[in-house]
């Protein structure tokens, strides 16, 4: 009975291997949140998005994108000096930075709006060099089809910070929400390490300088197009954390913050689980010379299927689900959520697809486009800031869901 519930292509078993991981994953910091918002206040929840913010403003382009390159290749010669060709990048922007923050702490702190993490900001560069090295090892992992050690990597995470924020606020550590994250991230990152060291040590031995400085040149689009479009993303959802906090305080920092580590769910168990295969499903296909319209069409409806009933109902109880989960206090929270749900489902049909782009050899274009809504996303808060919260969030909400029907369609148009 079971055998036939299982399911029977190898594509949709590495989905539902990755989707199960990432539900775990999700429920579990969700499973902890009403514990943690009453534990934590609304401003320690403000400071820790601002750290995160920090961390994922340099993260993302730690590895100067190269990491993405990891599954491109044909032979795994080439693949294993682009990972090693990665960490380099990483160790290397890490050990600046580390030495920027030994010199200029206090101006850093003071030009990031930060003050109110303090010495936390040491920790900063072992989070991105944990991050950096964690992105490679996935996409090497994705590469070689390792799903359940992705899947188990995401499920350590969770625990581990699922653990440790409630027991270190319990006990009233400093920084409680922030050393919690990093050991999460450590635990994820040594998973995906050991999978390596038992299966692929071997391929140690095939890194060259002169194999790593061709695949360098060979991919240059990643650090010269796909990098600055992942710096745009992250000026978008790291620099607007930084605006809110700097405009609104970190109470309001830590309202909108919660909600959405709330909202962000379906996108997060659906869309990067799916997203992450279809990565290598796309990228099969193109090179197999099948056209993607049909497919990409298929996924889309199913998607759509999928979100409306659920963003749907969340539109309606938002308000009174915060309050009643997480704490009357937390009300505020909800009722952000409530305004961001369409803009939140439109980016949760984009998710999935976004790596048709980077198979499509469209990374210009894309760039383009992402640029002009990351500006869109952060002229909202800038220009609306003077008016209430509510207003800001209500007019980002709009212009962001009408920006990403946008990409959607132009998502359709590259593939027809």
């Amino acid at each position: 009975m079971l055998n036939k519930l299982k399911p029977k292509s190898e594509f949709s078993r590495n989905v539902l291997t990755l989707m199960t991981g990432t539900t775990i994953a999700q429920a579990i910091p969700i499973a902890i949140s009403p514990i943690l918002t009453r534990i934590y206040s609304p401003e320690d929840f403000g400071v820790f998005a601002l750290y995160i913010a920090i961390v994922n403003f340099i993260a993302i382009i730690a590895t100067a994108r190269y990491e993405l390159a990891i599954v491109l290749p044909k032979k795994d010669e080439d693949a294993i000096n682009i990972l090693a060709l990665s960490l380099i990048i990483v160790a290397t922007i890490v050990a600046v930075l580390f030495l920027a923050i030994l010199f200029f702490k206090e101006e850093l702190l003071l030009l990031l709006n930060a003050k109110k993490i303090g010495n936390l900001l040491y920790l900063v560069p072992i989070s991105i060099l944990v991050a950096g090295f964690y992105q490679a090892f996935n996409y090497w992992s994705n590469r070689k089809e390792y799903f359940s050690s992705i899947s188990k990597a995401q499920i350590s995470q969770s625990l581990a910070i699922g653990t440790t924020q409630p027991i270190f606020g319990y006990f009233s550590i400093y920084g409680g929400l922030i050393v919690g994250n990093l050991i999460g991230r450590v635990i994820s990152l040594f998973v995906l390490l050991n999978k390596f060291i038992k299966n692929d040590t071997k391929r140690l031995k095939d890194i060259e300088k002169t194999v790593m400085l061709e695949q360098l040149k060979k991919y240059k689009d990643f650090p010269l197009i796909n990098s600055l479009h992942a710096f745009s993303d992250i000026i978008k959802t790291s620099g607007s954390v930084m605006l809110i906090s700097s405009f609104f305080g970190s109470v309001v920092l830590g309202f909108y913050a919660l909600s959405l580590r709330v909202l962000q769910v379906p996108s997060m168990i659906i869309g990067s689980a799916l997203g992450q295969v279809l990565y290598q499903k796309f990228t099969n296909m193109h090179n197999s010379g099948i056209n993607l319209y049909e497919y990409v069409k298929k996924v889309t409806i199913i998607l759509l299927i999928v979100a409306m009933p659920i963003f749907w109902v969340l539109y309606f109880i938002t308000p009174e689900l915060f309050a009643f989960v997480f704490g009357q206090k937390w009300r505020v929270a909800g009722e952000y959520s409530q305004i961001l749900i369409p803009y939140l489902f439109m980016n949760f049909l984009i998710s999935p697809l976004s790596s048709l782009p980077i198979v499509l050899n469209k990374q210009k274009e894309v760039f383009k486009i992402s640029l002009f809504g990351n500006i869109l996303f952060v002229l909202n808060i800038i220009l609306f800031h003077n008016y209430s919260v509510t207003f800001m969030l209500s007019m980002l909400s709009f212009t962001m869901t009408i920006y990403s029907a946008y990409v959607v369609y132009w998502f359709f148009r590259i593939v027809k």
